[in-house]
């Protein structure tokens, strides 16, 4: 039977801690060791974010190389948890508790390390996600009702202005809960949950469509090439299942006793990292896109969450600079 742990993963299992103009510079993921003036990276490439208590009690961001190598903390993201990188790799998205209970999304320059939060206010994990022009940020949103909150999804401009609700209200008898947004590589549309089940939508709010999803869903993630949209599955709970973009071809690529979760694609579409228990711990393992090659990413004792992997290898540019996006500060 496998675990369920609750504090760990979204889908009301997830309650964690109460291309540019410029040239970039040539880096990668960077290995402080050895420099004489240490710095942050100033654009982050083949790397894997993550919260982890590994650097202090309280936990933040942290980044590796996908092959678990050059684990350091993100400067600026302390605390922080749900990280997502920016598809030019300058900047990091990621949620962090301002009191308990309560959430917000913030954004920070990686070479500056300052983090500024967009939206607050959030009672519920709320999962940001860049567009693929890196303008925006997708999340789960809140709506307080008299049987608590529930979730929907919302999208924000990255300058904190333009905050919409994307998803529509369901029926005065009827219940809705929304999350786990993720982007179509071209912008147009997004995936997300709706009571378990898969969805998509036009980034409009109009044309939503529930996928064929007889397995429940969590946490999302579209593939790169648009084909495929990767969840950890509620039936069997807690295994990673593919399906094509329109329902079809469910395809399982774990079948294991362990809870996994949170599925992310490389940036070529080859590979996935995901949450997933072994034992007392939880770690980040890296699977092929076919379920081989399995690999965990984690030291043993250390426990790991929610990884987000670049979107952008060595050798392309992605999103626009901040300042061409529309609003931009």
């Amino acid at each position: 039977m496998k675990r369920h742990v609750g504090g760990l993963i979204s889908f009301s299992l997830l309650t964690l801690i109460t291309g540019g103009c410029q040239p970039d510079a040539p880096i990668g993921l960077p290995v402080l060791a050895g420099r004489v003036e240490p710095k942050p990276p100033n654009v982050l490439r083949d790397a894997i974010a993550f919260f982890t208590r590994e650097f202090s009690a309280s936990g933040g961001v942290a980044i590796m190389q996908p092959d678990g190598s050059g684990r350091q903390p993100l400067p600026g993201a302390e605390a922080g948890f749900e990280p997502a990188i920016s598809p030019n790799g300058r900047r990091i998205a990621f949620s962090r508790n301002t009191d308990i209970g309560v959430t917000a999304i913030y954004i920070m320059d990686v070479d500056a390390g300052v983090a500024r939060p967009i939206v607050g206010g959030l009672t519920l994990n709320p999962t940001p996600v860049w567009s693929p022009d890196g303008c925006q940020i997708a999340f789960r949103s809140v709506l307080e009702t008299s049987g608590g909150p529930i979730g929907r999804i919302s999208i924000i401009n990255a300058d904190g202005t333009g905050l919409r609700q994307v998803t529509p209200e369901p029926g005065p008898l009827d219940f809705a809960f929304d999350e786990g947004p993720t982007w179509s590589p071209d912008g147009t549309r997004l995936a997300f949950t709706r009571n378990s089940v898969l969805h998509v939508i036009n980034v409009d709010g109009t044309g939503m469509t529930a996928l064929p999803n007889e397995d429940l869903a969590g946490t999302p993630s579209w593939s790169p090439d648009g084909e495929r949209i990767a969840y950890f599955s509620l039936d069997p709970t807690g295994d990673i299942h593919v399906r094509n973009a329109d329902g079809s071809n469910l395809v399982a690529l774990t079948t294991n006793p362990e809870f996994e979760s949170w599925p992310r694609w490389s940036a070529d579409g080859s590979q996935l990292v995901i949450s997933r228990v072994i034992g007392e711990q939880v770690a980040v393992v890296r699977i092929n896109a076919d379920g081989t090659g399995d690999a965990s990413l984690t030291p043993a004792g250390i426990d790991d969450f929610t990884p987000d992997w670049s979107r952008r290898p060595r050798s392309q540019r992605g999103g626009l600079p901040a300042s061409q996006c529309t609003g931009a500060q």
